[in-house]
């Protein structure tokens, strides 16, 4: 009766020794797993966070170099052979010859107004120079270049055109009272002021044809007689 009742007993605790070591290996089994998820979390964690910073690290490198790139390339640009080459190769036809120069040109224009003064000046007195001319022979009047608004604050002084330039070079507008037109015959004034500009040979070339045909209009030869 002692045997079998040591015997149920010692049974007993090897069964319930067998179910703590199940369960601890269970749990051991649990932990290990949720060991393994979090360590791969934390890596595809990492690995996002870096994937995410090579990316923005990777535009502002694009940013920046595009940045010098722009900035390099206005920088070997040479406004004075631009404007030089445009101007002289400019062959006006018709009333509204300035409309066609590109914004790009006039912005060339624009950056000598403080890199080289003289010859923006020099260049924007051809191009007008030859404006005017072409205008006389055509039609034997000058045009309107330019309506101004009644009220200053209308008119943009900033805007790329080349009646801008020629503003900047003359100073002719008033900011408190601005004209109500100009025609391209406003150059007369401007190489009469300013004669230096005639010793430019394209200059004073077309001056004197702005002189002879201006005398035929004035004389009426390019009209019939009666």
């Amino acid at each position: 009766m002692f045997l079998r009742t040591k015997s149920r007993k010692t049974k007993s605790s090897s069964l319930l020794i067998n179910f703590t070591n199940k369960k601890h290996t269970e749990r051991c089994g649990s932990f290990n797993r949720n060991t393994m998820n979090l360590k791969k979390f934390l890596f595809s964690s990492t690995l996002f966070l870096l994937l995410s910073c090579n990316q923005k690290q990777r535009k502002t490198e694009n940013e920046i170099n595009s940045k010098f790139e722009s900035k390099t390339q206005s920088e070997f640009r040479n406004y004075k052979n631009e404007v030089s080459e445009f101007a002289m190769n400019f062959s006006p036809k018709g009333p509204s010859a300035l409309d066609s120069i590109s914004e790009n040109i006039i912005n060339a224009f624009k950056e000598l107004r403080t890199t080289d003064k003289i010859a923006h000046k020099k260049y924007v007195s051809l191009v007008f120079t030859k404006l005017y001319a072409e205008h006389l022979q055509c039609c034997h009047q000058s045009y309107i270049i330019e309506h101004f608004p009644a009220d200053k604050s209308d008119y943009d002084f900033d805007k790329l055109t080349m009646v801008n330039e020629f503003a900047f070079m003359s100073n002719y507008l008033d900011d408190e009272k601005l004209p109500e037109i100009w025609t391209s015959g406003i150059i007369e004034k401007w190489l009469t002021e300013n004669p230096e500009l005639l010793k430019f040979e394209p200059i004073g070339k077309y001056n004197q044809f702005i002189k002879t045909v201006s005398e035929k209009i004035k004389n009426g030869d390019y009209w019939n007689k009666k």
